[in-house]
């Protein structure tokens, strides 16, 4: 009797795949699909604030592009869909113009964590970008507002009232309160 080889599947896979019944999107880790469940209202307002952020940054230095909810390829298995991310001009170069998954990892992945995430989950998601070569990953905590700030270096946590500075974005700066909402 024949047996059906399993399918491993890429990030290409992920574009063709439709929309879970349920909401949300899919992302790809080592070829396991993953279904993310759709945000809440507060989950939306940091990143937007975050988003905000960033694109004034954009607009004013002009040394890259700000994507919101746009799939990164990390590996040939592996897929990832941060909230925010910035992508340098040099990256950009290697972009096709098309609607492909990008096909390199950002340089800065931004996620805003939800109550409904595990630690575990949260701690791989960030070793995966750092490990596919993003420079820096901000992890956003809105209930107890605070950021940590991870890289291959180490981390380091900001509350409110610190400012948030990053070598990766020379010039850029946010007080860590202005991406919550009270």
């Amino acid at each position: 009797m024949a047996t059906a080889a399993a399918i491993a599947l890429t990030p290409a896979n992920l574009v063709t795949m439709p929309v879970p019944a349920s909401g949300g999107h899919y992302e790809l880790n080592e070829g396991k699909l993953i279904l993310v469940g759709n945000a809440g209202a507060r989950h939306e307002r940091v990143k937007n604030r975050i988003l905000a952020a960033l694109m004034r940054y954009q607009f004013q230095y002009g040394n890259g592009v700000v994507f919101s909810e746009s799939m990164f390829t990390l590996s040939p298995h592996s897929a990832r869909i941060p909230d925010v991310a910035f992508v340098s001009n040099s990256k950009m170069a290697q972009l096709p113009d098309d609607d492909s998954p990008i096909p390199f990892a950002p340089d800065l992945a931004v996620e805003v964590i939800s109550l409904s995430e595990s630690a575990s989950d949260v701690e791989a998601k960030a070793l995966q970008y750092l490990n596919a070569g993003v420079a820096e990953v901000w992890q956003v905590y809105p209930g107890d507002r605070y950021v940590r700030v991870r890289s291959l270096a180490g981390s380091r946590v900001l509350e409110v009232g610190a400012t948030l500075a990053t070598p990766i974005l020379a010039g850029f700066s946010v007080q860590v309160q202005d991406f919550f909402v009270r």
